[in-house]
């Protein structure tokens, strides 16, 4: 989706890097920075900071290579960048394994955000190789501040875009689930795939913008390629 929430949909290509160092920390643009200040067979746990891009209304985004701009955000003005910083703990238990993760923005946003989920791994045979795949259900709930800029409307917003006036409280903002598969090609390629529906739900299903120009319903998709190296 263009943005949380919109029905019209584009397609993105996204460059990323990670770097890994003696499983403890962690970088990359998807992941955010951390540290595993407990890692061992059932547990991890740390800190972590993440970065949210923010939304404009124009739609600008320089990692789109199809689908045109949407027009649903017009008049609603930018929500800034921020950064995220906050903590996250992960326990396994045999093939499953549940995470919760909570961050609180620092300018753009500035709410605190939570993400919850439960996912099955595991392995199989295609074509001669082993494919590792997780799937299982996630949750997402924010605060009002969070819920407040990227889906109320204020009194000029509503004069600007013709969206009725809004105020979102704290709550759920998404539920759903959400698959990946990756398989390697070589020893230090591999391809993977991943999917996702979420439907927004309470405050923020409830948003003019989203009833009116938007969809409850989300769902994502896509294609990875890696290359791994060490130095």
């Amino acid at each position: 989706p263009a943005f949380t929430g919109s029905k019209d949909y584009q397609a993105l290509v996204f460059p990323d890097l990670k770097v890994e160092y003696k499983d403890r920390f962690f970088a990359s643009l998807f992941e955010g920075i951390g540290y595993n200040v407990v890692n061992n067979d059932s547990w991890r746990a740390g800190p972590i900071m993440k970065f949210d891009m923010g939304r404009t209304e124009d739609d600008d985004n320089p990692f789109r290579i199809a689908g045109d701009k949407t027009q649903a955000l017009k008049g609603l003005g930018d929500v800034d960048a921020a950064v995220e910083l906050g903590g996250f703990v992960e326990y396994s238990f045999g093939p499953f394994s549940a995470s919760l993760e909570l961050r609180q923005g620092i300018g753009g946003h500035e709410g605190l955000i939570g993400e919850t989920d439960l996912n099955y791994k595991g392995f199989a045979g295609l074509f001669g190789k082993s494919v590792m795949y997780a799937f299982g259900p996630k949750v997402t709930f924010a605060d009002s501040n969070y819920n407040e800029a990227y889906f109320g409307i204020t009194q000029t917003q509503s004069a600007k875009s013709g969206l009725a006036q809004y105020s979102a409280g704290a709550g759920l903002v998404s539920y759903g689930v959400g698959a990946f598969a990756m398989m390697p090609i070589t020893q230090s390629v591999s391809v993977g795939a991943f999917g996702g529906y979420d439907r927004l739900s309470g405050e923020v299903a409830d948003s003019p913008l989203i009833k009116e120009r938007g969809d409850e319903n989300q769902f994502t998709g896509g294609l990875r390629v890696t290359y791994e190296f060490g130095l």
